[in-house]
């Protein structure tokens, strides 16, 4: 089983919530912990914690991580995280450490081979990178939902902080990136609720609440599952196609966050451009429901 750390902003779109679930269930994967990020990252360690407790996975570490942007972006915050979350204040989760630190350590620790998956702006990576670089050059691989390439829009995760992004995208880890462009052609609806509904121990219905109020915030009937497919990738490579780049991220004031490929075929960045969508919806689901 390979060890994993899980770098989130879970409690807002509900794609981190259902990718912690697939994290934790992975057989291939050992999940060692969860760092949170962005705004109030104390409140959202307690819903990660709220879900590992649902999962029976105690063994999980939770560790808040940095709540400002390295860019000093001001922190977008949705207003309804936490929401049908049962009993999420209840949970008490103590900060031992740092994020940064947790990462770094626990990279030394794994000697070479701790994977890490980031789903949410690139905060506690840039700044685990800053203070430590030598442990971060032990991270065998990470992954990262972010960026939009062939559209002409910034991704929130990168427009979030993309001055993290710079530090992260140059930093030589090794790297692959789902984008917005793959994770749009996936799509979760009405018709895999009720499986998803029928997990045991409060979960199933957890997660469809957690379904229902995003949908509802977005006025739509279904989700893309951007981070769920980020870590299908980690399991699955397979179901994509992937080619180097490296990436530059732009900062102008009318273009914060915007993410442009450069060097195809010989950059150092594995970027994924294309996949087997309807495959991919599937495994999703069956791996969430399993």
């Amino acid at each position: 089983m390979r060890p994993v750390v899980f770098d989130t902003d879970i409690g807002t779109d509900v794609d981190d919530i259902l990718a912690l679930v697939l994290l934790a269930k992975a057989p291939e994967l050992k999940l060692l912990g969860v760092t949170t990020v962005y705004g109030d990252s104390a409140f959202r360690a307690k819903i990660a914690k709220a879900t590992t407790h649902m999962l029976g996975r105690e063994d999980v570490a939770i560790v808040p991580g940095e709540q400002r942007t390295v860019s000093g972006r001001q922190i977008h915050w949705a207003g309804h995280e936490g929401e049908g979350i049962p009993n999420v204040d209840a949970f008490e989760v103590k900060a031992k450490q740092s994020a940064p630190s947790y990462i770094g350590e626990t990279a030394e620790a794994m000697e070479g081979e701790l994977e890490v998956i980031a789903t949410g702006p690139l905060t506690n990576i840039a700044r685990t990178i800053m203070a430590a670089p030598a442990s971060c050059a032990r991270i065998k691989h990470l992954y990262i939902m972010g960026g939009a390439f062939w559209m002409n829009r910034a991704e929130h995760n990168i427009k979030c902080d993309a001055d993290a992004a710079r530090v992260v995208f140059g930093s030589g880890i090794p790297m692959t990136i789902i984008s917005l462009d793959l994770t749009l052609r996936v799509w979760l609806g009405n018709n895999d609720l009720p499986k998803i509904a029928a997990l045991p121990n409060g979960l199933g219905s957890m997660l469809e609440n957690q379904l229902l109020r995003w949908w509802e915030y977005r006025h739509v009937e279904g989700t893309s599952p951007h981070d769920p497919l980020a870590a299908l990738a980690m399991v699955h490579p397979e179901l994509f196609r992937f080619d180097n780049y490296d990436i530059d991220v732009h900062d102008e004031t009318s273009a914060p966050g915007f993410t442009r490929l450069v060097n195809r075929g010989s950059g150092k960045i594995r970027v994924g451009v294309d996949l087997f969508a309807r495959t991919a919806e599937q495994e999703i689901v069956e791996r969430i429901v399993a």
